[in-house]
């Protein structure tokens, strides 16, 4: 294999960290940006180097052009997202991104996919923290236990530091509605639409709707009636959702101040991630930890793209982290950053 992997976005923090992993893999590269020089200094012995625009299609189909996958990590994708996916699917590559806006991704599951299923690439949408351990977690849980009522998904993070990205897309996530799947279809919801008690390691603490993808993963490979996807924060914050839509301009602000943690302060950052499958055939609680959510993010694109080379996504088209691949396998792979710590029927 000597077609390169390109990176979109590769001066950026994330896309930056992704490079690095990728060339740990001994994936060859090709670095996606608007800048030359900037791309230049970061360019290492064998790295390929393209100038492209994220929303000029024809540019990234030309600096796609030969590449075997996409990864996509400029955003907000919402404003940026659709042309690299359009031009890497039109360039028979796969695509993979780390976006963490469910908008955005619903449109990957229903306006390319089609397109990328004809093509015969695979596209792996918000391919990173946001939202895979949850996506796996949910396989884990519901396995041999369907057809479910619910699968619900739960997420805990602690000494988080946020890059200028993430706080961008905060603020637009915060400002915007989501989708969760009740009777077994979507529907429109809202963070802190509603909230439950989850059992941590640590013991039991209220978590708060918000808008995870796992309600438009899970029922790609799970028979369930109801997902929806929750981050631990005070039974308060489900009140406050007004209040935190007044504060997203602030945010937003402030998302073009510094650019990310260094590896030290990453390494501080600690979570978990349960999964619980309710149904006539039993219950199952799954429990996910980790660290370091950007270095996460990053070996979890340069896995994806690595098995994306050797052919061991189950199908093509638009799929869910647990569609295309084996949810213990790929967590084996994501070892000591994401691993699996319990598995208990309830």
């Amino acid at each position: 294999m000597t077609k390169p992997f390109a990176i979109l976005g590769a001066t950026g923090y994330t896309g930056g960290l992704v490079a690095e992993r990728a060339r740990a893999l001994g994936l060859p590269l090709r670095l996606v940006g608007r800048r030359r020089g900037a791309l230049d200094a970061i360019a290492v012995a064998g790295d390929e180097v393209r100038v492209a625009d994220a929303r000029d299609e024809r540019s990234l189909r030309e600096a796609f052009d030969g590449a075997f996958a996409v990864a996509s990590t400029a955003g907000p994708f919402s404003d940026l997202g659709h042309a690299p996916l359009a031009a890497a699917i039109a360039c028979g590559a796969h695509y993979l991104d780390t976006s963490g806006e469910q908008g955005f991704s619903r449109a990957v599951y229903d306006e390319f996919g089609g397109r990328a299923e004809a093509a015969g690439v695979v596209a792996l949408t918000a391919f990173g923290f946001d939202y895979v351990p949850g996506d796996l977690a949910a396989r884990l849980a519901a396995d041999g236990l369907e057809p479910l009522d619910e699968v619900l998904v739960a997420y805990s993070v602690s000494r988080m530091a946020a890059s200028a990205g993430t706080r961008r897309t905060i603020a637009r996530v915060m400002s915007s509605g989501h989708t969760a799947w009740e009777g077994g279809r979507r529907i429109a919801s809202s963070f802190g639409a509603s909230t439950r008690t989850v059992r941590f390691p640590f013991g039991s603490a209220s978590v708060v709707e918000w808008s995870g993808t796992e309600p438009l993963t899970v029922p790609r490979h799970t028979q369930v009636q109801r997902v929806r996807s929750y981050i631990r924060a005070p039974r308060v914050a489900a009140k406050t959702a007004g209040v935190a839509k007044l504060a997203a301009p602030l945010i937003r602000l402030t998302g073009h101040i510094g650019g990310g943690p260094d590896e030290a302060r990453r390494a501080k950052t600690r979570f978990v991630v349960v999964a619980e499958a309710h149904g006539p055939n039993g219950s199952r609680r799954v429990v996910l930890r980790g660290s370091d959510v950007y270095g996460l993010t990053a070996l979890l694109v340069a896995r994806g793209a690595e098995a994306l080379r050797d052919g061991a996504a189950r199908g093509g088209g638009a799929l869910a982290p647990a569609e295309a691949f084996d949810a213990r396998a790929l967590i084996e792979k994501l070892a000591p950053l994401l691993e699996l710590d319990a598995v208990e029927d309830v």
